[in-house]
């Protein structure tokens, strides 16, 4: 019996040092999309959570005594818990329980809520279950959607956080043909996704035998000789015929909607006229020599950009040895350039090797790999904004571009997140990574 009773109290002693860690983040009240196309299910007489995690078997008691029913899903665990429920109870056969108090007034019926359940388990190996897909539209304004999520863009530019596998989307703008088709997304790398809308605009193609002459419509210039329009509305506009600086041919023309109109004209049609807007056409015309030096000057400097990065890659001490694509680098710290492309890291003391981590070099900015966290002890950050393509500085280092994720960083340890782009405020936060979890990072940039 007394055995028994010391075992019962071993147990009960050690249950705190065996239990698993979980914690609930990032908690929110779930809004319809810009264009309210998204079903956003809420219910009648009960609340509607979504917990976001990719773990399961984890269960629920509302307010610590009512069972709640939980669905999984596809990253997530939606729950619907009662009226004004204050807080959740979560047990986990891994993990341990871990009881959370809502903030706030509690979960309130007819609402929908969502908030990022975290675990953490000693030698659990991160694995990212989702990546981010940037689409760059022409044109600019179009309305993008991946799975059920619509956004409408207005500078071409639309980027989505999907889970890892493959995804349908649609790209829809008016008068252009509408895109879809289904992307795939890995955990290696964001996939920026490149899309051009074919539009149902008319085209005019003028032929002509003076190879010569500048063909114009509308005043603009669209080329020499035989040329084709960019898109036209529906409806009327000018033709104009120009060589050194004297007008040929000068008429108007009607174009129906998405018609390919040619206007094929003859020698007899093209003789002097007066001289109309002759100083306009011949500024027009030396414009567009400028123009085309400034795009060749501009071509010219682009050959030749790097294509690497500045490296840092940092080892748990001095007497580490850093290999890069297994080959020996340094100890204890390695700086150096890379070209764009795919790299494995890991590190070798006293004859043991760490476990490999895949390091991609995907644009020009520097990068920085920190090794010194072990493994059960760095967490990553998801941070995204606005505003795509601005600079993110973590603790003063350059790491990459909204929207990024940024791996190994020491847990427990805080750090500060700086975004940064021309023609906005800077934005930025401190915080602290969870070992071997993903912190979702969003900062709004304004305006200056």
């Amino acid at each position: 019996m007394k055995r028994i009773l010391t075992l019962i109290i071993l147990t009960v002693l050690l249950m705190p040092m065996m239990a698993q860690k979980i914690g609930v983040e990032g908690f929110k009240k779930v809004k319809k999309d810009l264009l309210n196309q998204t079903p956003l299910p809420v219910d009648k007489k009960q609340a509607t959570l979504d917990f976001l995690t990719d773990e399961k078997g984890f269960t629920f008691k509302a307010n610590g005594t009512v069972d709640v029913q939980a669905e999984e899903g596809d990253g997530k665990i939606t729950i619907l818990t009662p009226h004004k429920t204050k807080f959740v109870l979560i047990k986990h056969p891994d993990y341990g329980q871990y009881t959370w108090k809502v903030p706030g007034k509690g979960l309130k019926k007819k609402k929908h809520y969502q908030a990022n359940l975290l675990s953490d388990k000693p030698g659990k190996e991160y694995k990212l279950s989702k990546q981010w897909v940037v689409f760059q539209v022409d044109p600019e304004n179009a309305i993008v959607q991946v799975d059920s999520t619509t956004i409408l863009t207005r500078d071409g530019k639309a980027q989505f956080n999907v889970t890892i596998g493959k995804h349908p989307y649609r790209v829809d703008s008016p008068f252009h043909e509408v895109v879809e088709d289904t992307l795939e997304v890995t955990d290696s790398v964001k996939l920026f996704m490149p899309v051009v809308l074919q539009s149902f605009y008319s085209y005019l193609t003028v032929k002509s035998p003076m190879i010569d002459a500048v063909v114009f419509i509308d005043g603009q210039p669209i080329g020499k000789g035989g040329s084709t329009s960019g898109h036209l509305y529906m409806g009327d506009h000018r033709l104009q015929i120009y060589r050194l600086n004297e007008c040929f041919y000068d008429s108007v023309f009607h174009i129906s909607k998405s018609e390919k109109k040619i206007i094929e004209l003859t020698a007899t049609d093209l003789r002097p006229r007066p001289q109309i807007a002759k100083l306009a056409v011949a500024a027009t015309q030396e414009e567009v020599v400028k123009t085309d030096s400034v795009a060749a000057e501009k071509d010219t400097l682009t050959i030749g950009q790097p294509q690497w990065a500045e490296v840092t890659i940092t080892a748990p001490d001095d007497s580490t040895q850093i290999l890069l694509n297994r080959e020996p680098m340094a100890l204890g710290k390695w700086e150096g350039r890379l070209e764009l492309g795919y790299y494995t890291v890991n590190t070798l003391k006293d004859g043991l090797e760490s476990k490999t981590i895949p390091f991609w070099v995907d644009d020009t900015l520097p990068k920085l790999l920190d090794l010194s966290a072990p493994q059960a002890s760095y967490g990553l950050l998801n941070v995204h904004s606005n505003v795509i393509g601005a600079t993110v500085k973590v603790n003063g280092v350059v790491v990459g571009q909204t929207p990024c994720v940024v791996e190994n960083l020491p847990a427990s340890k805080e750090c500060q997140v700086v975004l940064i782009k021309r023609g906005y405020f800077d934005a930025q936060a401190v915080l602290t990574p969870i070992g071997n979890d993903m912190l979702d990072v969003e900062l709004k940039m304004r305006k200056r």
